[in-house]
């Protein structure tokens, strides 16, 4: 079988500019690798969200998590770059939306594990140290869901009310023994999201 050439130039340009950590370009490449989702791989297009949230176009990155999701393409890392972009837009209802459109997040054994009477943060410990982008996706699929709440009680959330929840989220998290690289992620995130250096 023979190596699509359009696949071939988007993996060596994705790994030049991975190198360089050359995030805009990686950005620039949505069309090119949507237009040809079907011939690339996950990692790719994981690599094409990551690169647009990281460099904060959030409204982007939410269009290119509709259009993997829509494309049956989803990954739990998608879900995870797309919810964390809706919060960087202080977009409760946005990343409700997302949950709600996932087919990832719809299975039953998943479901389970952010669904009001499930939802809870020690039982996602287990799945931390062996399923990183599950228990990620996961974690902000429960904090979302946890805002609808509040929200729903008459709670108004703004941005610093998203900060003070985020880091509260992060020092719970370390409380009850999440793995440190979960922890250095979500505290990466929360630099990005929220402009700030800790």
């Amino acid at each position: 079988m023979r190596f699509p050439k359009e696949k071939a130039l988007i993996i060596n340009k994705m790994n030049d500019y991975k190198k360089a950590s050359d995030y805009y370009s990686i950005a620039q490449m949505k069309n090119q690798i949507l237009d040809n989702y079907q011939e690339c791989d996950t990692e790719i297009y994981e690599d094409l969200i990551r690169a647009t949230f990281a460099i904060g176009n959030y409204d982007e990155t939410i269009l290119i998590g509709n259009d993997l999701i829509t494309k049956n393409v989803e990954t739990f890392t998608v879900i995870y770059y797309s919810l964390l972009a809706a919060l960087g837009n202080d977009d409760i209802y946005q990343a409700k939306s997302l949950i709600k459109k996932s087919r990832l997040l719809s299975s039953g054994e998943i479901k389970n594990l952010y669904e009001k009477d499930g939802a809870n943060y020690s039982y996602l410990l287990a799945y931390s140290h062996s399923l990183t982008s599950i228990t990620l996706a996961l974690i902000v699929v429960n904090f979302v869901e946890g805002l609808i709440r509040e929200m729903a009680s008459g709670v108004v959330i703004d941005h610093e009310y998203l900060l003070f929840r985020f880091f509260d989220l992060i020092n719970m998290l370390y409380e009850i023994g999440y793995p440190p690289e979960i922890i250095r992620e979500l505290s990466k995130v929360m630099k990005i999201i929220f402009n700030i250096d800790i």
